[in-house]
């Protein structure tokens, strides 16, 4: 295949949806050689922040000369960007020659198991095996892999060589999936967890964490936990953060107060990789302050301020309301919303409500998104009598920005 070939295959690719389980993915990789077995692995799971942690970590390893491989999914501006590669020069995203090779021998894998009259892999973990391949074609020294959704039956939980676990803060999402309480969705995300790995985590359910440490000494695990009280920040705005971790200064540009929490996750990760990583407090500095992950409190616009965040739980939301809170404290705020019909987007609503001025709600742009007037009901239905509908992302940013006065905001989320 050549690359619009290869986008072609993706885009009508036959397995769609959620499907846990890993012996699709195992058929999958074996008929590909074990594209798995041949790379390092930094696995992180939990229900918000593995992006950001995983940028971070990326750029840490980075900017001190290892190459490094990263899955990125969903994507949020361009296909390519799913598989980035990192050293000193900065991210790149994979180039579509390697991308149509990727998806030409990954798909023959799914042609004989179809021929075969096997279950098809989902279009998650055909992706996944697609990044397998291009970072052992590219020669990656390590990859920062994200778990899909949950951990323990996760189509990333193939994987070997894993030189850290890491689990960023547990709560409430996909519980169809993966259990109704903190403790059963702890649980599934503990599954990443492998016999004398270290596992770095930073919870702020007691019940999360409570149960990853139980896994930690089943499987002999090295716990490393990131603590509240070592985080201070010391100064935040629109330009980033200065925080200090068990008292050395560290420097993020990425907005949203939450993200200290994340760097503090890729700090412990870093000095907890082994014999095999070496990095002194300046380089991880460096790597801290380079690094960067698209919309996540992201200002895309100054005059009117503008800013998206992928806000999509009760937590993720009350993360954003804090950020907005501190950082555009005195500004009129109008948001522009849009979430997929299976999260619980009242509960977004609820954290959400009492820093919004008004609000557009829009149809998320996917086959699960959740319609414009369902979700403007749940929000009269919250009280908020100021409430539009737009046809669309850039329909609802039209409508917001003409509500706009001096100093006001506009937040795009969900």
């Amino acid at each position: 295949m050549d690359y619009e070939q290869a986008m072609a295959y993706i885009k009508n690719y036959k397995s769609a949806g959620i499907s846990l389980g890993l012996e699709r993915m195992r058929e999958l990789c074996s008929r590909l050689d074990y594209p798995q077995q041949k790379l390092s692995f930094i696995h992180i799971a939990g229900t918000n922040g593995k992006g950001s942690t995983a940028a971070y970590i990326s750029s840490i390893l980075g900017v001190n000369g290892y190459l490094t491989g990263r899955y990125v999914s969903p994507v949020v501006f361009q296909y390519e960007e799913c598989i980035q590669f990192e050293d000193s020069r900065g991210i790149t995203f994979i180039d579509r020659q390697l991308l149509a090779e990727a998806v030409t021998e990954t798909a023959a894998a799914v042609v004989d198991m179809e021929r075969e009259g096997k279950e098809l892999p989902t279009i998650f973990e055909f992706e996944t095996a697609i990044s397998f391949v291009a970072f052992v074609k590219r020669g990656c020294q390590i990859v920062v892999l994200e778990a899909g959704l949950g951990g323990r039956e996760d189509a990333t939980n193939v994987i070997g060589n894993v030189v850290a676990s890491v689990i960023t803060p547990v709560g409430r999402d996909h519980m169809k999936m993966l259990g109704d309480t903190v403790e059963e969705i702890a649980r599934e995300k503990a599954g990443i967890i492998r016999e004398g790995v270290p596992v770095i985590s930073f919870q702020k359910e007691k019940a999360a964490a409570q149960v990853i440490a139980s896994v930690c000494e089943q499987k002999r695990a090295p716990l490393i936990s990131v603590c509240a009280p070592d985080i201070k920040l010391l100064r935040s705005d629109l330009q980033g953060s200065l925080f200090s971790y068990q008292g050395e200064h560290f420097r993020t540009q990425m907005t949203g107060v939450y993200q200290i929490e994340n760097a503090c996750l890729a700090i412990e990760t870093c000095r907890n990789l082994g014999s095999g990583f070496s990095f002194d407090e300046p380089q991880l500095m460096v790597g801290i302050r380079a690094a960067r992950w698209r919309g996540r409190f992201e200002v895309v616009n100054q005059e009117p301020l503008v800013l998206v965040d992928g806000a999509h739980n009760e937590s993720g939301a009350r993360a954003l309301r804090e950020s907005v809170e501190t950082l555009l404290g005195g500004r009129r705020i109008h948001g522009v919303m849009g979430v997929f019909g299976d999260k619980e987007y009242n509960k977004i609503i609820e954290e959400m409500r009492p820093v919004l001025q008004d609000v557009v709600a829009v149809r998320a742009p996917a086959d699960r998104g959740l319609e414009a007037d369902v979700l403007a009901k749940a929000w009269r239905n919250a009280g908020c009598a100021d409430v539009m509908t737009a046809g669309s992302v850039k329909e609802g940013l039209k409508l917001a920005l003409q509500r706009c006065g001096e100093n006001d905001a506009v937040v795009i989320f969900g």
